[in-house]
């Protein structure tokens, strides 16, 4: 009976042997596996976020992506490259060897149809659309854009001579844009493109365009304020849009949707100067010649970013009153902040400083900030 004990005490010592060769043979294989097959460096999937200082417009471009680190390189060359070429083509104080700007057609087209480049082309399709619907959005006022500029950039700001703005507006509008295919002439002396108000929107887009077709599913383009928000966000919350309080560097309020869309703010805040205490904002009104007042800021929602870009020009050149008409009539989403007080208009918002107004079908989208 010992004996066979024995044997079986063997055996059963053997097995658990065996077994313990064969799970410590398994882990070895396992460790040989993955050294041999690691992850590539680069593909761990997280949210990424980096602002180019670099690629025109005078203005800070923000790409945020959930997605690889691989990815988010290729993402963000396509932002570089598309923020880059468009500032060159929209560019009004330089010009190229290899593409037509608009400074060249500024100084060349009068005489003659200048050939440009097709973007150049489908971003004055779209201010042709704005213009329809605000004569007051007008790319054509590069002259009088320009007599403000001076001031603006001045080392003692102060007020352009009346007599210089007015020979600065150019009468014939955007009727003085001949164009033909991918040709562009203009039949009034005094017409000068400036893309200054739509730019931006247009390029914003473009770049997610671009993105969405290299596959990006997930994030958005800040160029300064025109926002474009791509695809959901991963974890299935709503993005939270921040519309600028105008007296500080904080956020007035939120705006929040479970969509991709796009949101462009116009301000006086953004560029100004003060001359004996009254600010001027840097959009001006053709129609007078001078800087709109209407409004502190007006935010304008929708999906195509350029068309949000061109109508919060053209609403901050009209009374909120007039804005909330377009904006019905056009089926145009819009957020205006005013001065408290400063309207006989019951506020759909009040913060201490500020009333705030809203088409009907985004109020129960806004969330004030408390302080």
């Amino acid at each position: 009976m010992e004996k066979n004990s024995n044997s079986r005490k063997s055996k059963t010592n053997a097995s658990y042997w065996i077994i313990a060769s064969i799970a410590v043979l398994a882990l070895i294989l396992s460790v040989i596996v993955y050294l041999q097959s690691p992850k590539k460096a680069g593909s761990e999937v997280d949210t990424r976020s980096v602002t180019l200082i670099d690629v025109g417009f005078d203005t800070p471009v923000t790409l945020q992506a959930t997605c690889s680190e691989d990815e988010f390189n290729k993402y963000l060359e396509i932002v570089k490259e598309t923020f880059t070429e468009c500032n060159e083509l929209f560019d009004v104080y330089h010009t190229y060897d290899d593409h037509v700007s608009l400074m060249e057609i500024n100084q060349n087209a009068h005489d003659k149809a200048i050939e440009v480049d097709p973007r150049i082309i489908e971003v004055l399709n779209e201010a042709f659309k704005a213009h329809e619907i605000n004569p007051k959005f007008d790319v054509s006022q590069g002259n009088l854009i320009q007599v403000w500029k001076q001031q603006f950039d001045a080392e003692t700001p102060a007020l352009p001579d009346p007599q210089d703005i007015q020979q600065a507006i150019n009468p014939d509008s955007m009727n003085a844009i001949k164009v033909d295919g991918n040709t562009i002439q203009l039949t009034n002396d005094q017409v000068a493109l400036d893309f200054g108000a739509i730019a931006k929107g247009y390029t914003t887009q473009l770049a997610a365009q671009k993105l969405e077709e290299a596959g990006f599913t997930s994030g958005f383009i800040n160029a300064g304020g025109n926002i474009v928000l791509v695809g959901q966000k991963v974890d299935g919350s709503e993005w939270r849009i921040g519309v600028q309080d105008p007296e500080s560097n904080g956020s007035v309020l939120t705006f929040i949707t479970d969509q991709a869309t796009s949101l462009v703010t116009s301000g006086d805040y953004q560029r100004y100067m003060e001359i004996d205490g009254k600010r001027y904002a840097h959009i001006i009104d053709p129609a007078t010649g001078y800087p709109s007042e209407y409004m502190r800021s007006v935010t304008v929602i929708n999906d195509k970013s350029v068309y949000c870009d061109a109508m919060s020009t053209a609403l901050f050149s009209v009374s909120v009153e007039e804005g909330l008409a377009l904006c019905e009539q056009y089926d145009l989403q819009a957020i205006w902040i005013v001065d408290k007080g400063s309207l006989d208009l019951p506020a759909d918002f009040q913060t201490e400083q500020f009333d705030i107004y809203a088409t009907d079908q985004i109020k129960n989208q806004i969330q004030i900030k408390q302080k």
